[in-house]
């Protein structure tokens, strides 16, 4: 067993082996490894120059707590059949975390097919869209209060401008430019998707028509008019597309301007997990973050990390605010709580509150003075997160 990045002479058998495993049309994955692909954010398994597992670390930034972070998006995790069950895999995704620590990333992202599979590696579920399924018809009382047009790629700019704009409420989501919506075109694209755009009201839509139903994979919108008006386009395709589907953030408002929510039906649709990967920076980071450490200066708490895949996460960590900065160091001391890397991670991704993590981990309240708590609370802020990127 080899664990290695790949190289140029290994990208047929990693398409190979992805088709194996995923369901994705010929148009979508030509597009993917020929626009995203890089083998040197790949890393695969091979044997006798047979790739028998690999993976992708696509490459973004998002916006965490009002900082940036360089993350690598973990896709494409793959295995051929005949090594499945032989921990190629646990070695695979050993091997990777030790690349991202070496590497200094501090978070990372996994889409996972089954979470039960990736916990086990730290990794933890952290974002959530809603889901709306309804009638095209119920959209009946909207109307366009301007005109849309198809987005070609001159209109990056501005699909990025309006994106960053309604992102400015919301936590965790990937920064896109010009240079990510050229991609993105071309990924809906691949689809047979459309994307059109309503410059006059600040929004747009990114969505394919499946049969008879209308998939709305991103609705962005800065305003109520701008998001009535949006509605009122799907409902001109009712002829066509008899079922609606809208994949929306969590804070999304469509639910509270429809005529009836009765005959809509709402799901909580799990949708991205994230990691630490380096704890002790992270922490470190938060003073980049607009957080308020008057009410917690001069405050400390002991923090006991366990993380099996990453060692240097693996320690009991004294975290304490003075003259308003946040400061970390390693100490041999006994410590005020003890949590996994995965709660770690979704404190970090403000998906959970600390009363959220108590209650999961059954952790007595008592066991941390007052203060303790409001430190943790002011540390790890819960926010309404959002990301939508497939690979």
């Amino acid at each position: 067993m080899n664990i290695r990045y790949a190289k140029p002479i290994d990208k047929d058998q990693v398409v190979s082996v992805w088709n194996y495993c995923f369901e994705d049309g010929e148009d979508f994955v030509k597009y993917y490894f020929e626009n995203v692909y890089d083998e040197n954010n790949t890393i695969i398994i091979e044997e006798n120059d047979e790739v028998l597992s690999a993976l992708q670390l696509n490459k973004y930034t998002i916006d965490l707590r009002d900082n940036k972070y360089d993350v690598s998006y973990v896709v494409g995790v793959s295995s051929k059949p005949e090594v499945r069950g032989l921990g190629y895999m646990k070695h695979l995704m050993a091997y990777t975390l030790e690349e991202l620590y070496k590497n200094g990333e501090i978070v990372s992202l996994l889409m996972a097919i089954d979470y039960r599979l990736y916990k086990r590696y730290g990794f933890d579920h952290c974002y959530d869209q809603i889901q709306y399924n309804l009638r095209t018809d119920e959209l009946l009382g909207f109307r366009l209060s301007s005109k849309l047009r198809k987005a070609t790629f001159e209109d990056a700019e501005t699909l990025s401008r309006i994106y960053t704009k309604a992102m400015e409420s919301l936590n965790g989501y990937a920064v896109r430019d010009e240079a990510y919506f050229n991609r993105f075109i071309k990924e809906v694209n691949s689809e047979n998707g459309y994307i059109y755009i309503d410059e006059e009201n600040n929004s747009y839509i990114a969505y394919y028509i499946q049969g008879d139903t209308f998939f709305v994979r991103e609705l962005i919108y800065n305003n109520i008019s701008s998001l009535k008006s949006m509605l009122a386009y799907i409902y001109n395709h009712n002829t066509q597309c008899k079922k609606t589907v809208i994949n929306a953030p969590i804070d999304d408002k469509i639910k509270l301007i429809i005529a009836n929510l009765k005959t809509c039906e709402m799901k909580l649709i799990p949708f991205m997990a994230g990691r630490v990967i380096n704890f002790e920076k992270y922490i470190e980071s938060l003073n980049s973050c607009n957080i308020d450490t008057q009410k917690i200066d001069n405050k400390c708490i002991k923090i006991k990390v366990i993380d099996k895949y990453i060692k240097q996460n693996n320690s009991v960590f004294k975290i304490s605010v003075c003259d308003n900065k946040i400061k970390i160091q390693r100490v041999e001391e006994d410590y005020d709580i003890e949590l996994e890397i995965n709660s770690i991670t979704q404190l970090a991704f403000s998906y959970l509150n600390i009363d959220e993590i108590f209650m999961l981990n059954e952790i007595d309240e008592s066991s941390l003075t007052n203060t303790q708590k409001e430190l943790l609370n002011i540390l790890f802020e819960k926010r309404t997160n959002y990301i939508d990127e497939l690979v």
